[in-house]
Protein backbone atom coordinates (compact mmCIF):
# COMPACT_ATOMS: atom_id res chain seq x y z
CA UNK A 1 0.00 0.00 0.00
CA UNK A 2 1.41 3.40 -0.98
CA UNK A 3 2.01 6.15 1.58
CA UNK A 4 -0.90 8.08 0.07
CA UNK A 5 -3.23 5.09 0.50
CA UNK A 6 -2.04 4.50 4.06
CA UNK A 7 -2.64 8.14 5.02
CA UNK A 8 -6.03 8.17 3.29
CA UNK A 9 -7.15 4.96 5.02
CA UNK A 10 -5.97 6.15 8.43
CA UNK A 11 -7.76 9.50 8.15
CA UNK A 12 -10.88 7.78 6.80
CA UNK A 13 -10.96 5.26 9.66
CA UNK A 14 -10.40 7.99 12.26
CA UNK A 15 -13.30 10.00 10.83
CA UNK A 16 -15.59 6.97 10.75
CA UNK A 17 -14.81 6.08 14.35
CA UNK A 18 -15.28 9.68 15.51
CA UNK A 19 -11.67 10.06 16.68
CA UNK A 20 -11.26 12.87 14.15
CA UNK A 21 -13.80 15.49 13.18
CA UNK A 22 -13.95 17.22 9.82
CA UNK A 23 -12.93 20.51 11.42
CA UNK A 24 -9.76 19.13 12.98
CA UNK A 25 -6.39 20.09 11.58
CA UNK A 26 -4.22 17.16 10.50
CA UNK A 27 -0.48 17.66 10.92
CA UNK A 28 2.48 15.75 9.57
CA UNK A 29 3.67 14.99 13.10
CA UNK A 30 0.28 13.55 14.08
CA UNK A 31 0.44 11.14 11.16
CA UNK A 32 4.11 10.29 11.75
CA UNK A 33 3.26 9.33 15.32
CA UNK A 34 0.11 7.45 14.34
CA UNK A 35 1.12 5.57 11.19
CA UNK A 36 4.85 5.13 11.71
CA UNK A 37 6.01 6.43 8.34
CA UNK A 38 8.73 9.06 8.16
CA UNK A 39 7.94 12.71 7.60
CA UNK A 40 8.88 12.86 3.88
CA UNK A 41 6.39 10.24 2.57
CA UNK A 42 3.75 11.65 4.94
CA UNK A 43 4.23 15.15 3.53
CA UNK A 44 4.11 13.88 -0.05
CA UNK A 45 0.93 11.91 0.68
CA UNK A 46 -0.78 14.93 2.21
CA UNK A 47 0.17 17.10 -0.76
CA UNK A 48 -1.19 14.46 -3.14
CA UNK A 49 -4.49 14.31 -1.25
CA UNK A 50 -4.66 18.11 -1.35
CA UNK A 51 -4.03 18.12 -5.10
CA UNK A 52 -7.05 15.82 -5.66
CA UNK A 53 -9.37 18.03 -3.61
CA UNK A 54 -9.68 15.75 -0.58
CA UNK A 55 -7.67 17.94 1.80
CA UNK A 56 -7.03 21.66 2.02
CA UNK A 57 -3.60 22.94 3.07
CA UNK A 58 -3.54 25.74 5.61
CA UNK A 59 -0.13 27.36 6.18
CA UNK A 60 1.27 26.87 9.70
CA UNK A 61 -1.81 24.84 10.70
CA UNK A 62 -1.52 21.67 8.64
CA UNK A 63 -4.33 20.22 6.55
CA UNK A 64 -8.06 19.84 6.98
CA UNK A 65 -10.81 17.92 5.23
CA UNK A 66 -12.41 19.75 2.32
CA UNK A 67 -16.04 20.65 3.04
CA UNK A 68 -18.81 20.44 0.46
CA UNK A 69 -22.15 22.20 0.12
CA UNK A 70 -25.38 20.31 -0.48
CA UNK A 71 -25.26 21.24 -4.14
CA UNK A 72 -21.62 20.11 -4.42
CA UNK A 73 -22.41 16.68 -3.01
CA UNK A 74 -25.46 16.24 -5.21
CA UNK A 75 -23.39 17.08 -8.27
CA UNK A 76 -20.65 14.65 -7.23
CA UNK A 77 -23.25 11.91 -6.67
CA UNK A 78 -24.51 12.50 -10.20
CA UNK A 79 -21.00 12.15 -11.62
CA UNK A 80 -20.32 9.00 -9.59
CA UNK A 81 -23.61 7.48 -10.72
CA UNK A 82 -22.76 8.16 -14.34
CA UNK A 83 -19.27 6.66 -14.05
CA UNK A 84 -20.31 3.70 -11.89
CA UNK A 85 -23.28 2.98 -14.13
CA UNK A 86 -21.13 2.99 -17.26
CA UNK A 87 -18.54 0.69 -15.69
CA UNK A 88 -21.25 -1.72 -14.50
CA UNK A 89 -22.72 -1.70 -18.00
CA UNK A 90 -19.33 -2.46 -19.57
CA UNK A 91 -18.51 -5.29 -17.16
CA UNK A 92 -21.95 -6.91 -16.87
CA UNK A 93 -20.93 -9.87 -19.02
CA UNK A 94 -17.35 -10.14 -17.76
CA UNK A 95 -17.92 -11.40 -14.24
CA UNK A 96 -17.19 -15.04 -13.50
CA UNK A 97 -19.08 -17.32 -11.14
CA UNK A 98 -16.27 -16.74 -8.65
CA UNK A 99 -16.75 -12.97 -8.92
CA UNK A 100 -20.48 -13.30 -8.29
CA UNK A 101 -19.85 -15.60 -5.32
CA UNK A 102 -17.44 -13.05 -3.83
CA UNK A 103 -20.04 -10.32 -4.21
CA UNK A 104 -22.64 -12.52 -2.52
CA UNK A 105 -20.24 -13.22 0.36
CA UNK A 106 -19.52 -9.49 0.75
CA UNK A 107 -23.26 -8.72 0.91
CA UNK A 108 -23.71 -11.24 3.74
CA UNK A 109 -20.65 -9.83 5.49
CA UNK A 110 -22.08 -6.30 5.21
CA UNK A 111 -25.31 -7.49 6.81
CA UNK A 112 -23.29 -8.89 9.72
CA UNK A 113 -21.26 -5.68 10.03
CA UNK A 114 -24.47 -3.62 10.19
CA UNK A 115 -25.98 -5.89 12.86
CA UNK A 116 -22.85 -5.61 15.02
CA UNK A 117 -22.45 -1.86 14.33
CA UNK A 118 -18.99 -2.33 12.79
CA UNK A 119 -19.37 0.59 10.44
CA UNK A 120 -15.70 0.92 9.50
CA UNK A 121 -15.74 -2.74 8.46
CA UNK A 122 -18.97 -2.13 6.52
CA UNK A 123 -17.27 0.67 4.59
CA UNK A 124 -14.35 -1.62 3.68
CA UNK A 125 -16.69 -4.42 2.57
CA UNK A 126 -18.79 -2.03 0.50
CA UNK A 127 -15.68 -0.76 -1.27
CA UNK A 128 -14.59 -4.34 -1.97
CA UNK A 129 -18.04 -5.19 -3.36
CA UNK A 130 -17.98 -2.40 -5.92
CA UNK A 131 -14.38 -3.05 -6.90
CA UNK A 132 -15.14 -6.63 -7.90
CA UNK A 133 -16.62 -5.23 -11.12
CA UNK A 134 -14.78 -1.90 -11.23
CA UNK A 135 -11.46 -3.75 -11.45
CA UNK A 136 -12.81 -5.71 -14.43
CA UNK A 137 -13.23 -2.54 -16.50
CA UNK A 138 -10.69 -2.27 -19.31
CA UNK A 139 -10.97 1.52 -19.45
CA UNK A 140 -8.35 2.62 -16.91
CA UNK A 141 -9.37 6.27 -17.22
CA UNK A 142 -12.95 5.48 -16.23
CA UNK A 143 -11.68 3.48 -13.25
CA UNK A 144 -9.33 6.21 -12.11
CA UNK A 145 -11.92 8.97 -12.44
CA UNK A 146 -14.50 6.98 -10.48
CA UNK A 147 -12.02 6.18 -7.71
CA UNK A 148 -11.00 9.84 -7.49
CA UNK A 149 -14.63 10.91 -7.08
CA UNK A 150 -15.38 8.18 -4.51
CA UNK A 151 -12.31 9.21 -2.51
CA UNK A 152 -13.73 12.71 -2.10
CA UNK A 153 -16.14 11.27 0.49
CA UNK A 154 -13.35 10.33 2.87
CA UNK A 155 -14.60 8.74 6.07
CA UNK A 156 -18.18 7.65 6.56
CA UNK A 157 -18.78 9.14 9.99
CA UNK A 158 -22.36 8.31 10.88
CA UNK A 159 -22.21 10.29 14.12
CA UNK A 160 -24.46 13.01 12.71
CA UNK A 161 -27.19 10.45 11.96
CA UNK A 162 -29.44 9.01 14.66
CA UNK A 163 -28.46 5.47 15.64
CA UNK A 164 -31.68 3.83 14.42
CA UNK A 165 -31.47 5.68 11.14
CA UNK A 166 -27.93 4.45 10.49
CA UNK A 167 -28.96 0.80 10.51
CA UNK A 168 -32.01 1.53 8.38
CA UNK A 169 -29.88 3.47 5.89
CA UNK A 170 -27.20 0.79 5.60
CA UNK A 171 -29.68 -2.07 5.37
CA UNK A 172 -31.48 -0.22 2.57
CA UNK A 173 -28.16 0.36 0.78
CA UNK A 174 -27.21 -3.28 1.16
CA UNK A 175 -30.57 -4.29 -0.28
CA UNK A 176 -29.54 -2.27 -3.33
CA UNK A 177 -26.30 -4.25 -3.44
CA UNK A 178 -28.42 -7.41 -3.66
CA UNK A 179 -30.34 -5.89 -6.56
CA UNK A 180 -27.08 -4.96 -8.26
CA UNK A 181 -25.86 -8.53 -7.90
CA UNK A 182 -29.11 -9.88 -9.36
CA UNK A 183 -28.71 -7.59 -12.37
CA UNK A 184 -25.12 -8.76 -12.86
CA UNK A 185 -26.28 -12.38 -12.68
CA UNK A 186 -28.90 -11.60 -15.33
CA UNK A 187 -26.32 -9.80 -17.46
CA UNK A 188 -28.74 -6.91 -17.89
CA UNK A 189 -26.34 -4.15 -18.92
CA UNK A 190 -28.85 -1.38 -19.54
CA UNK A 191 -30.85 -1.93 -16.34
CA UNK A 192 -27.60 -1.98 -14.37
CA UNK A 193 -26.59 1.41 -15.71
CA UNK A 194 -30.02 2.91 -15.04
CA UNK A 195 -30.11 1.45 -11.51
CA UNK A 196 -26.68 2.85 -10.66
CA UNK A 197 -27.43 6.30 -12.04
CA UNK A 198 -31.00 6.80 -10.84
CA UNK A 199 -31.26 4.73 -7.66
CA UNK A 200 -27.96 3.68 -6.08
CA UNK A 201 -26.41 7.13 -6.57
CA UNK A 202 -29.61 9.17 -6.47
CA UNK A 203 -29.11 12.85 -5.69
CA UNK A 204 -31.75 12.49 -2.96
CA UNK A 205 -29.27 10.43 -0.91
CA UNK A 206 -26.54 13.03 -1.06
CA UNK A 207 -27.47 14.62 2.27
CA UNK A 208 -25.87 11.67 4.10
CA UNK A 209 -22.48 12.86 2.88
CA UNK A 210 -22.92 16.55 3.69
CA UNK A 211 -20.88 17.81 6.62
Amino acid sequence: MSAKDQVYKFISDQLTSGKLSRNDHITEQYLVNSIGLSRTPIREALLQLASTGILIREPRKGFRIKQFTKEDVEDIYEIIGTLDGRIAQLTANQLTEKDLSIMQFLIKSMDAAIDTELYTKYNELQDSFHHVYINKCNNKFLRKELDNKLDMFIGKSYLHIQKGEINQLLKSTNQEHKQILDLFKAGDQDKLRIFMENIHWSRTKAHYDIW
